[in-house]
């Protein structure tokens, strides 16, 4: 064995030194986490030769040839052989910088082609906490993960993630060199798990709230499926009666055209997905989506609040600072405009202003979240608060958005019925007209 000096943090946060033995540096790591500790450094120790022992029963040199005899070593136990090829010593990872510029946009050609589905995400979340309940270490735990993840992308993460624990160092570190599959909400919430001890239980809450994002996600895409059912119907008949009245080629000018408006519409998504990477676009873009009618602005308000108050509420209930726990849920809400007031005003935090007065000076929560908010500060139930907020305004947006999902689809019924009535009466006139004619030549 060799002999390994160590920093680590214990369960409360502080810093411990000390030493230890072991075969390699990352089985040193596995052990100190076993007893609780995170290595933040581990390093091989110049230790003085281990005394050896000759062979019981045999004399101290051999009196015929004068040679020493052999010297008996004890039997070393092997290092798993997977492990030792998958982290090995001689290769040390090197973590992002604590104070890295996690701000910093990585823009992307093709945006949606880089990520995670949550999906993956709150599955791999779940699975972490419990394996680490079990007692799993973190380095095998992540090694299993990253063997049966069904993204390929979260796979190779979750294979650095493990050499780098093997390595004595976060998970959270790793987590920061990732933005475009870890916000910044996993990564303080992560952290917070590493530096209280409650790392299992971070990881439970974090699997709810991207649950909970799941829930909404599909709820905004099922009550939209209608109107989207009813327009390509619609599309259709009209192609249809163009077919049979117009003619062949008639028909060839609306698919022309329908195809042209299709490759405009997927060339507009992309446009909008790239330059929403740029935080001046996306703000402009958030605010003009809050300023559409009521069927879609207000229900994106609604959304982003809720968003808002539950990422506050799961981090202030992780134990992360106030302050920075209302900056990182500004960026989570899943608005630039509505973030970027908040964000605002979160200073006032650090000179002893309240929430509430924080959340009012904003003007972008409601007045019902900024007064359960101020109640939850005076009863010292602020996340339940926070909560209990989020989930009202999703139900109040999850009725309003079926409200207007349905006029919208009768809106758009009225419209193809309209324009299906028009083409049939331009077909009836020409029709009766081409009678007339053909009588009045008869007659």
């Amino acid at each position: 064995m060799a002999t390994y000096s160590y920093d680590a943090r214990d369960l409360s946060g502080r810093t411990v030194s000390g030493i230890i033995e072991a075969d390699a540096p990352h089985l040193a790591s596995i052990s100190l986490q076993e007893q609780g500790l995170f290595a933040t450094r581990i390093e091989k120790v110049n230790s003085l030769p281990t005394p050896t022992l000759a062979t019981p029963g045999m004399p101290d040199f051999d009196t015929v040839s004068g040679r020493q005899p052999p010297v008996y070593a004890p039997p070393q136990p092997a290092v798993p052989q997977p492990y030792e090829t998958a982290y090995p010593a001689s290769a040390p990872y090197v973590p992002a910088m604590e104070d890295a510029d996690d701000d910093a946009p990585q823009i992307r050609l093709i945006p949606w082609a880089f990520g995670v589905k949550y999906q993956d995400l709150a599955v791999f979340y779940r699975e972490l906490a419990t394996l680490q309940g079990a007692g799993i270490s973190m380095v095998q735990g992540l090694h299993l993960l990253a063997e049966q993840s069904r993204s390929s992308r979260l796979k190779a993460v979750l294979m650095e993630a493990a050499t780098a624990a093997a390595h004595g160092h976060t998970l959270s570190s790793v987590m920061r060199t990732h933005r475009d599959i870890f916000t910044r909400i996993h990564v303080e919430m992560i952290k917070a798990g590493e530096t209280s001890g409650a790392f299992d239980l971070m990881c439970q809450r974090l699997a709810e709230y991207l649950e909970r994002e799941i829930e909404i996600r599909r709820k905004l895409a099922r009550e939209t499926l209608y109107p989207r059912i009813v327009f390509c119907i619609a599309n259709l008949v009209i192609m249809l009666l163009v077919g049979l009245l117009g003619g062949g080629a008639a028909a060839m000018v609306v698919v022309f055209i329908d195809l042209w408006t299709l490759v405009g519409w997927l060339f507009l998504i992309w446009l909008l997905a790239y330059l929403y990477q740029f935080p001046a676009c996306a703000l402009v873009w958030d605010q003009i989506k809050l300023y559409l009618p009521p069927w879609w602005g207000g229900v994106r308000r609604r959304y982003a609040t809720a968003r808002f108050c539950r990422a506050l509420g799961t981090l202030y209930a992780g134990g992360v600072i106030l302050s920075r726990a209302v900056v990182i849920s500004a960026r989570a809400c899943g608005n630039y405009a509505v973030g970027h007031k908040i964000i605002e005003q979160a200073g006032a935090l650090n000179h002893g202003a309240d929430l509430s007065s924080v959340l009012t000076a904003s003007g972008a929560l409601s007045p019902l979240a900024v007064n359960m908010a101020r109640t939850g500060e005076h009863t010292g139930g602020l996340d339940t608060m926070l909560l209990k907020v989020a989930d009202y305004l999703e139900s109040e947006a999850d009725t309003k958005a079926h409200q207007y999902a349905v006029s919208q689809g009768v809106a758009v019924s009225l419209v193809a019925g309209v324009v299906v009535l028009i083409i049939a009466i331009m077909f009836f006139t020409g029709y009766f007209s081409m009678v007339f004619k053909a009588g009045d030549s008869v007659g």
